[in-house]
């Protein structure tokens, strides 16, 4: 055989491989657009457990209806994606499906970061300000802000809840005052209070800004105030103006 022969009968073993690979694929693709969807599998990342994976089936099963059955090229992936990240708990999600009839679902939940307690309810917010439900069998770890909390919408990134979270960051890293601060309210006037374990008096900040000068009035009030008078002689000290600490016995 000439070269030439052998050239044209090399080109053509290979057409006929690559012909046989065409065909080989559309039957496989043919194959996978007729196989159904058997299981879900639903995988939630980290270890907060504010939504659970019955939670997430039960919520597929009635927001977008039939899958469990349906051919895997049909089931609209993007959707799935969108419809759960509608869940104010859930901030990111994944969805795909796999040629054993698997449809994957992979879900991270949003961190909470301070909780806020009206006494029986309540809401969690993250640090970018978004609401988090309270979860019925699960308490996160976080510091909490009681009393007389405005209302805030699911998902609303509010200013005043976002200083608030700013006031807790602040007291969480001074060594001055992290381990002194015993607890943070809201009164029936809507402004922040603290107390601290070291006395009795009410510490009045007023709106969540200026921590810092407002911590630092009160240190004044210890330096200056608190040996002349006694500590426990003013029920109330009010900071919630600027330059100004004012004490008042019957508050």
């Amino acid at each position: 055989m000439n070269r030439y022969a052998k050239y044209l009968a090399a080109t053509a073993s290979i057409f006929m491989m690559l012909a046989g690979f065409v065909i080989l694929h559309g039957c496989v693709e043919k194959a996978n657009s007729r196989r159904l969807c058997d299981s879900l599998d639903v995988r939630i990342e980290g270890d907060l457990e504010f939504v659970t994976q019955d939670d997430i089936r039960g919520y597929l099963d009635k927001r977008y209806g039939c899958y469990i059955g349906a051919p895997l090229d049909s089931i609209n992936l993007g959707y799935i994606e969108d419809l759960l990240k509608k869940k104010s708990v859930v901030k990111g999600c994944e969805a795909w499906t796999t040629r054993d009839g698997v449809l994957h679902v992979s879900i991270r939940q949003r961190e909470p970061a301070l909780r806020f307690d009206r006494g029986g309810s309540g809401f969690y917010i993250d640090r970018e300000g978004s609401v988090i439900p309270l979860h019925p069998s699960y308490t996160a770890p976080v510091p909490v802000v009681e009393g007389n909390i405005p209302p805030l919408e699911k998902g609303e990134k509010a200013e005043w809840s976002t200083g608030v979270l700013a006031l807790v960051d602040f007291i969480g890293t001074s060594k001055a005052w992290k381990e002194r601060v015993e607890k943070i309210s809201v009164n029936a006037a809507g402004d922040l209070e603290i107390r601290l374990r070291d006395g009795k008096e009410r510490y009045i900040l007023g709106a969540p800004d200026a921590p810092r000068d407002k911590f630092d009035r009160i240190q004044k009030y210890f330096t200056y105030i608190v040996p002349e008078k006694g500590e426990g002689y003013y029920k109330s000290v009010n900071l919630k103006y600027n330059n100004q600490i004012i004490c008042r016995k019957d508050i």
